[in-house]
């Protein structure tokens, strides 16, 4: 028998991996797909071949169509003029599904309805950093999240490039040692602090800031240097944190979700310093501050839902 009901579809498009999930949300019928590999290189076919393949499994595996889908959301990665909202609205097109029944929006929406409700703030924390705000009357604002190393304060690549910056300068004379440079150093596998240099010029960003990590392991235990070096990071979060709160007037609201999502977040003095770097600046007993336990692909059902209408 076929099934003739509507789904609701989300993609959640990242620099690693594309992930997909249909529900129905009637009966609860539901399928998902994960597709290693990047689906937001605008320059190239790979965005919509990834995409193409993921959407046209799903409609294989619950014997549907496109004329079944309720709405489709696109949270994709990278999304951030015009041209890229084009580019991704082309292909959510090709696979038959009506423009009118697509949205497509930056990745960090989805990672904010998975956990909150407008108004509210998504604050992104991981390899780069962005917060993604969303006022009642659905009004959206953008801070951060350009790319480094012109922007992305805070996060875990902004990290790296410092610990790492400091290191570098240690193996060649004229920095001071850091008890936190051991483990990075065994972390790039280099023999001896002379030999890390050479390996460290081949690395790329996601490997800078998996550097991060050990910092804030180290800060966690108390450490001075990793300590101070996590404390400028956590208020360059919430610096950007308070721009999209001002400019949506939430000092006005009676409650703001405010959705902590990246790796950062798992180190416990990082999320602390945040969350009272953002409470003392906003002065206001108004933020409701959430870890993201669900994942960008539930958030995008309830967006789609919130959007097309239950």
């Amino acid at each position: 028998m076929f099934d003739i009901s509507e789904y609701y579809i989300a993609v959640d498009g990242g620099g690693s991996k594309t992930e997909f999930y249909a529900l129905n949300a009637e009966t609860g019928r539901n399928a998902r797909y994960i597709r290693p590999g990047s689906s937001n290189n605008k320059t190239s076919d790979s965005s919509a071949v990834a995409i193409l393949e993921g959407i046209f499994y799903i409609f294989k595996e619950l014997g549907i169509s496109a004329h079944q889908v309720k709405g489709l959301v696109m949270g994709m990665s990278g999304v951030d003029s015009p041209e890229d909202h084009s580019h991704y609205m082309d292909i959510g097109g090709t696979t038959g599904v009506a423009r009118e029944r697509i949205y497509v929006c930056n990745d960090s929406e989805l990672a904010f309805y998975a956990q909150g409700n407008p108004p509210g703030l998504c604050m992104i924390a991981g390899t780069g950093s962005t917060a993604t705000g969303i006022g009642r009357d659905m009004r959206k604002v953008r801070v951060g999240g350009w790319g480094s190393p012109m922007s992305d304060e805070g996060s875990g690549g902004w990290i790296g490039i410092r610990v790492l910056r400091d290191i570098l300068r240690y193996c060649d004379g004229y920095g001071e040692y850091r008890e936190v440079f051991e483990p990075i150093r065994e972390h790039f596998k280099a023999d001896s602090f002379a030999s890390l240099p050479s390996a460290l010029s081949k690395v790329n960003m996601t490997q800078i800031a998996g550097a991060a990590k050990l910092l804030m392991d180290h800060s966690d235990l108390g450490d001075p240097y990793s300590l101070a070096l996590v404390k400028r990071a956590a208020r360059w979060i919430a610096e950007i944190a308070y721009s999209a709160y001002r400019q949506l007037d939430f000092q006005n609201e009676d409650k703001v979700d405010v959705v902590m999502a990246g790796s950062l977040y798992k180190s416990p003095m990082y999320k602390k310093l945040f969350m009272d770097s953002f409470t003392h600046k906003v002065a206001v007993d108004n933020l409701r501050f959430y870890e993201a336990t669900s994942g960008p692909v539930e958030g995008g059902i309830s967006l789609a839902r919130l959007t097309f209408g239950s």
